[in-house]
């Protein structure tokens, strides 16, 4: 093997491992996008009463004296929610009536009032926004790499760019 065939298969190796990292960075910040979309989406009240409720300890090692509750709602709707959170916010007795607000995304409870109170049962933002800005100065990383290293022209690297931010919306619904 010759040194300038040497160099046309690292570089053709090179440009799909950089398209490949371009869709699997691309993906994760997609997903993260879309987690913090369906976190802020719109909801609908739904009345119910629980019907259940356990208390028990966390299965895995945590804080000392922290108690899981478990507690089944018999919504208006029809429909039996379950819900299990750390902490007394859903220490409620059966029989006490509760209103949903129900996520029109993906169907999970976002908020649980009851008696006054309101409990918050969203996913938090620090981990998807961490993801995002890592994945961003990764794939940053990776492009101006290829381009100092010049393995192969500027023009390549952007094509490799424009793979990845075209696949990666498909890897996130497909689920890759």
């Amino acid at each position: 093997m010759t040194v300038g065939s040497f160099t046309r298969v690292f570089r053709r190796v090179f440009f799909t491992a950089v398209a490949l990292v371009s869709l699997f960075l691309g993906g994760v910040v997609c997903l993260m996008c879309q987690v913090l979309a369906g976190r802020d989406a719109p909801t609908y009240r739904v009345d119910g009463h629980v019907v259940s409720h356990e208390q028990g300890e966390l299965p895995v090692g945590g804080d000392d004296g922290a108690v899981r509750h478990t507690i089944g709602i018999d919504a208006a709707d029809g429909r039996h929610y379950s819900l299990t959170t750390v902490g007394s916010g859903l220490d409620l007795p059966p029989g006490q009536p509760v209103a949903l607000d129900v996520s029109t995304a993906d169907g999970s409870i976002a908020y649980l009032r009851a008696g006054g109170g309101v409990l918050d049962l969203r996913a938090g933002v620090i981990r998807p926004v961490l993801l995002i800005v890592a994945s961003l100065l990764a794939l940053g990383a990776v492009y101006f790499g290829a381009v100092r290293l010049n393995l192969y022209p500027p023009l390549a690297t952007w094509l490799a760019v424009a793979l990845g931010a075209v696949l990666s919306p498909v890897a996130v619904f497909v689920r890759v």
